[in-house]
């Protein structure tokens, strides 16, 4: 009996992908790309490679460059304000509130770092540019949100000195978001560990708020 002739291979199947999948793939790469090379450095088609997907394409999802930045900084942004507001208003003391707002920007600079470096590299570039007013409003109100803690925490005595808390602001924000630079999630301590150790070096002490 001749052997069995055997079925031919199933033909995979092409499914097509989620445009919001593809949308969000464009708008990782474009971060990557504008935090490494610069916006003006970067080219739609620059964004397109990373994508595989040709340029003309890509503009069914974006009309433009400024398009594609605006959707980054609106999700980074939104995400962030988000995050924030929940911190400020969950009911913690003043000094822990602080504390998981760092924490929060170390696990943010962990997970997302483009976005971060793209929001800092362009941030007074984009000052008062039509269209993207909504940077400086939302800015804004993040701000605030560390200042009303960080003004809580110097009304209930947590600070062993005494300086004004728009000075304060100035030096936890820079000190804590500067370092997307340099730390990365794995070295040494994880982002809690590490937000644990800066408000100790803000309080002055470490003893646990």
């Amino acid at each position: 009996m001749p052997p069995a002739t055997p079925e031919p291979a199933a033909r995979p199947l092409r499914v097509r992908e989620d445009p919001a999948v593809r949308r969000q793939a464009i708008l990782e790469a474009a971060a990557r790309l504008f935090a490494t090379h610069g916006f003006a450095d970067t080219t739609v088609r620059d964004i397109g490679d990373e994508v595989a997907i040709k340029s003309g394409s890509l503009y069914h999802y974006f009309a433009s460059k400024d398009a594609i930045l605006e959707a980054v900084l609106r999700e980074f942004l939104a995400d962030l304000g988000t995050a924030t507001a929940a911190i400020v208003s969950a009911g913690t003391s003043p000094r822990r509130q602080v504390t998981d707002l760092v924490r929060h920007a170390f696990t943010l600079m962990g997970e997302r770092p483009y976005w971060v470096l793209t929001y800092q590299n362009e941030f007074l570039r984009l000052a008062g540019q039509p269209g993207f007013e909504f940077v400086a409003g939302e800015s804004a109100r993040i701000e605030a949100a560390w200042v009303a803690a960080l003004t809580a925490s110097a009304e209930a005595g947590d600070f062993a000195v005494d300086v004004p808390v728009a000075v304060r602001y100035r030096l936890v924000r820079d000190a804590t978001w500067t370092a997307v630079r340099w730390y990365r999630p794995g070295e040494e301590l994880d982002a809690a560990a590490l937000a644990e150790r800066y408000v100790a070096v803000f309080y002055g002490n470490h003893a646990a708020g």
